[in-house]
This record gives structure tokens, sequence and C-alpha cells, in this order.
């Protein structure tokens, strides 16, 4: 079933009988092993699932269906799935991180990033205050993960801001970098590395 699962991944998006197909398969891998991650490595299956979130997300921030729990349905099993993988495989982590941050995009980023962190300022274990992601043009796939970060529904944005986690490899000071630190602080603060106000809940 494996095998044919990463089959099914590869067919088109065009046609929408087999896009719910390729739905459906998202959420058979939910529960799939560890192990499967290196076949879907080994077999070009991680680029569609990327793909599949890139349009998932676009569905749910840019055409926004307005019903929290059809915006949960639409994105959250391809961001859990994804950051699976990611935890899984370090080559899974490595194709969804490029996809996410562009290499061709990374050493303006770094520039920016270095300039930041120079500017000294810090909160709790964070060591960069930027309110604005440095590097997230509109309409790209971060800058639609970094529109979830803050969604109205609650597994929506713990999802993205899991995955995006993932993708900054647990760095507090990238993942602010990467999201800004308006976006990044609950989630911060729900991990310990910066204060939260009482009460305050995922």
């Amino acid at each position: 079933i494996g095998i044919i699962l990463c089959e099914l991944l590869h067919f088109t998006n065009a046609d929408q009988r087999l896009y719910q197909i390729k739905l459906a398969v998202v959420a058979l891998l939910l529960n799939a092993p560890k192990e499967y991650s290196c076949y879907l490595v080994n077999n070009g299956g991680i680029k569609p699932l990327v793909d599949i979130m890139a349009y998932q997300t676009s569905l749910v921030v840019v055409e926004r269906t307005g019903s929290s729990a059809e915006d949960a349905a639409a994105v959250v099993p391809i961001l859990l799935v994804l950051l699976k993988l990611a935890q899984y495989n370090e080559s899974a982590l490595k194709i969804v991180k490029d996809e996410v941050f562009p290499p061709d995009a990374e050493e303006a980023f770094e520039q920016q990033a270095t300039a930041e962190i120079a500017k000294g300022k810090s909160e709790g274990k964070v060591n960069a205050k930027n309110m604005a992601p440095l590097d997230a043009p509109k309409g790209t796939l971060r800058w639609k993960l970094i529109r979830l970060m803050t969604w109205t529904e609650s597994n929506v944005k713990r999802s993205a801001c899991e995955l995006l986690w993932a993708l900054c490899d647990g760095d507090s000071t990238r993942f602010v970098l990467r999201t800004g630190f308006g976006n990044a602080i609950h989630f911060l603060g729900i991990r310990g590395y910066c204060n939260l106000p009482a009460g305050a809940e995922m």
C-alpha cells in the first residue's frame, strides 16, 4: 500500500477528482510509520506533499472559507503530515525547508538576520525582537504559513507554528527572525522562551 500511496501523490493537481484522492492519501499518512518517511524521500514523495500544502494554505489564507472548522479541515492534516516527516527524517526536513525558505533567498535573509541580532535586542531566551518577518514576501508559501500562526482556529495556528518551529530547527531566535516576534510570541511563551500574560493559551 505504501508504494501505491506514493504513486498517487504524483498525480496531477489539475483534475479535482484526482486531487481529492491525494487529500485522502494525506489523511492516511497521518498514521504512517516512521520508516515510511525514508520511502517517500527516496521516491520523490515529499515535494508533492509540499505542493498540496501550498494549495491548501492558499485556499484558507487567500480564498478564505470563513469557517473555522473548514479552515482546520483544509490545512491541519497536511501541516501535521509534513511536521511528522520533518521530525522523522533529516532529508525530508531539508526538502520542506528548501521549499518554504528557498535557498536563492537565503543570502539576503542571513545578512538581515546578522544585522538584526547585532542590534542586541532580546526577550527572555530570544536574541531578536524584529516584530515582522525579515523575509516573507506576500504570496509566498512562507508568508501564508506565517499568516496561519495567528489564525483564530487554535489547531490551525498551533500546527503552523509547530511546522515552522521544526523548519527553524527549534531555535527560538531563528524562529523570530523568520516569522517576526509579534507572530511568534505566543508560541514561544507556551514553550517557555518568554513570558506570557497569566491565563494565555494556545
